[in-house]
């Protein structure tokens, strides 16, 4: 595979490695030595993720396994509580980032927390952009199962934007930790978990918003999530009692930091046990479409 390493723009180095619509690129590295010990990288992750099927050859990226899992997804029609917006097109702008280029072999953590940040400010929206990153993850693990197993998951490990994507385990010990510390921070994390609702917006939920007989969590400002009925507290429950009582807003960063710390992921982002959530959904067959209305995000993408 062809690798070109040059001056780029500013007195940086620029990496190029490919040809034609396998090719990718990155560039601004501080010194020439910099950029090669990253092509040597880069390339060797490139051959990992050659893939052949059949006489087609292609390079395994994040832009081919959104490709391939959103054309998977279809176009789900407004008769059954859809947009009629083809998922393949409201990805299109993630799919073209040059980090969704890279081999997946190649796509480090420091990688997606740059793509969030250039996603954020391009969507002006961050349930929007969680809910791209949940996409992203779905269709990586999607494609790694079918494509390249060994391959580790950039979404397992911890970002330097505190975000990640949690397995079954780590889910299970957050719950039971947190429930060791508070209860209401138990029911707190399991609810994050379950309904990928905001820190904020639970926090502020009383017992009224409930519905425990229809499994019904109605969020402030927002939609009706389902919820496992025993989260939520009985019909008997005082309505204008809070929903987590006893769990002030300080006391409730203080138990997820705790909580992250016991998970071994100190600097976890709340926010991450959101894109946990709504990855999950995805795994499970939703479709991206519903998704979205968890995420609090159906208007934000292309309509």
């Amino acid at each position: 595979m062809v690798t070109r390493v040059r001056p780029g723009r500013d007195g940086t180095w620029q990496v190029a490695v490919g040809q034609g619509p396998m090719s990718f690129q990155r560039d601004a590295f501080p010194d020439r030595a910099a950029a090669e010990d990253w092509a040597a990288m880069a390339t060797l992750a490139a051959r990992m993720c050659m893939i052949r099927i059949g006489t087609k050859r292609f390079l395994g990226t994040a832009a081919e396994a959104l490709r391939r899992w959103a054309i998977d997804q279809g176009t789900l029609p407004r008769s059954e509580g859809g947009t009629q917006v083809a998922p393949l097109q409201r990805l299109e702008a993630l799919m073209a980032d040059p980090d969704c280029a890279l081999p997946l072999a190649a796509l480090q953590p420091s990688d997606l927390a740059a793509l969030r940040a250039r996603r954020l400010e391009a969507l002006g929206s961050h349930a929007a952009m969680l809910a791209e990153q949940a996409a992203l993850a779905a269709a990586l693990e999607h494609f790694r199962e079918f494509h390249i197993p060994s391959l580790d998951d950039p979404f397992a490990e911890l970002a330097p934007d505190g975000l990640c994507v949690l397995d079954d385990a780590a889910c299970a010990q957050a719950i039971a930790r947190a429930g060791q510390i508070h209860e209401s921070l138990g029911t707190l994390v399991a609810l994050m978990l379950t309904t990928a609702a905001p820190l904020p917006a639970l926090l502020q939920c009383c017992n009224a918003q409930a519905d425990a007989r229809a499994g019904l969590l109605h969020l402030p400002g927002g939609p009706a999530v389902p919820v496992p009925s025993e989260l939520l507290p009985p019909p008997s429950a005082l309505p204008t009692a809070p929903l987590l009582p006893g769990l002030e807003a300080a006391a409730a960063r203080r138990g997820l930091e705790a909580v992250a710390a016991y998970l071994d992921k100190p600097g976890l982002d709340p926010d991450a046990l959101r894109l946990t959530a709504l990855t999950q959904v995805l795994n499970q067959g939703q479709h991206l479409d519903e998704m979205l209305v968890l995420a609090g995000a159906r208007g934000s993408l292309v309509s």
